[in-house]
């Protein structure tokens, strides 16, 4: 082993979040169970499932870390939801209702006049309801009281559950259920860009349990390079690349014929190699739908500002395996960065 690889493995290690707390769960099926579930007229239209994703569900999660869960609303005959390119956005889709069962409340408020799902109705609908966790309280598992504060974001609806020793953030997200090219997968509402009628019904291809099964079994090793990656991202300033950038560039080198054989640090260089060319070609597509550009919302210049960054990183970085008097701290500053270090 390199003098490089052990200080990627301690590095690694120190990076790692604590696992979830042990309210999480208690918060969220509170809000899920109490709130979301106790609308009749939500539960009268559809079948509410909840899903955890994000970092932590991908065990990939630093201390900072949020929770995510998707709020999945399984429509009646949901698989015979139509799923169309949008002609406007590529890579986003429309959701076809035609052949859907629906009520009324669904026609009003959730449908437009060609029956296509809007994310604003969507997107509201669960504005209406999970407000109503604002306010609340709950008792943890060692009777910490917490009391409930609702935000709505773009994308999602946060709740942060705050007692006088915890606090965290759950961010809540709609998303529908549907069969999709062979699979069961998720429809997440998704801002298109443009006028608003060119944009109203977009929704982002999603597979959540097929993400966490690649990176699964992708083992430790990759587990350990996209926390390091994350943490290169922070220490660069690189904000934008989240972090479905970096598990999709990881799942695609998972799939790799010459993975298995691979250390931790040939995982890392591969994963940030492979990131640098995406940027370099301003080209990422999402491993599980090929159609969606991850890249898409990058302007020219971020694109090209990003590509130096990553490109530098890597041109110094490929050159540590062969350093075997390297030291931690010269290791250790491209992960936790320093001010008074310059390499």
């Amino acid at each position: 082993m390199s003098t490089f690889e052990q200080h990627l493995e301690e590095i690694a290690s120190d990076l790692y979040g604590t696992s979830s707390h042990c309210d999480f769960a208690i918060v969220r099926d509170f809000v899920i169970n109490n709130i979301v579930r106790a609308n009749e007229l939500l539960t009268s239209t559809c079948q509410v499932e909840t899903l955890d994703f994000g970092s932590r569900a991908l065990g990939i999660h630093t201390p900072y870390s949020d929770y995510d869960v998707f709020v999945v609303l399984k429509f009646p005959s949901y698989k015979n939801i139509i799923v169309r390119q949008d002609y406007h956005h590529f890579g986003l889709v429309n959701l076809d209702f035609n052949n859907v069962a629906f009520d009324s409340f669904a026609e009003d408020a959730l449908l437009d006049n060609r029956f296509c799902l809007r994310r604003e109705g969507v997107q509201s609908l669960m504005h209406s309801i999970l407000i109503n966790a604002h306010g609340c309280t709950v008792f943890g598992m060692n009777n910490d009281l917490y009391r409930l504060h609702y935000k709505r974001r773009q994308t999602s609806h946060t709740i942060t559950a705050e007692s006088e020793n915890y606090r965290f953030s759950i961010d809540f997200v709609p998303a529908i259920r549907m069969h999709f090219n062979g699979y069961e997968c998720q429809a997440v509402p998704k801002y298109g860009g443009g006028p608003k009628w060119f944009n109203e019904c977009t929704f982002m291809v999603n597979n959540v349990q097929s993400e966490i099964r690649h990176i699964t079994s992708g083992g430790k090793n990759m587990r350990d390079a996209i926390v390091l990656l994350k943490a290169l991202c922070e220490v660069n300033n690189l904000p934008k690349i989240r972090n479905y950038h970096l598990v999709s560039t990881a799942i695609n080198l998972i799939c790799s014929d010459y993975y298995d054989e691979f250390s931790l640090e040939d995982v890392f260089l591969s994963l940030l190699y492979n990131l640098a060319e995406a940027f370099n070609e301003h080209d990422l597509p999402y491993a599980i739908y090929g159609d969606l550009d991850l890249l898409s919302n990058f302007n020219s210049l971020k694109v090209i500002e990003y590509a130096d960054v990553l490109n530098r990183a890597f041109r110094t970085l490929k050159t540590y395996p062969d350093k075997y008097n390297l030291s931690f701290e010269r290791c250790s500053w491209h992960f936790y960065g320093d001010d008074d270090y310059y390499e």
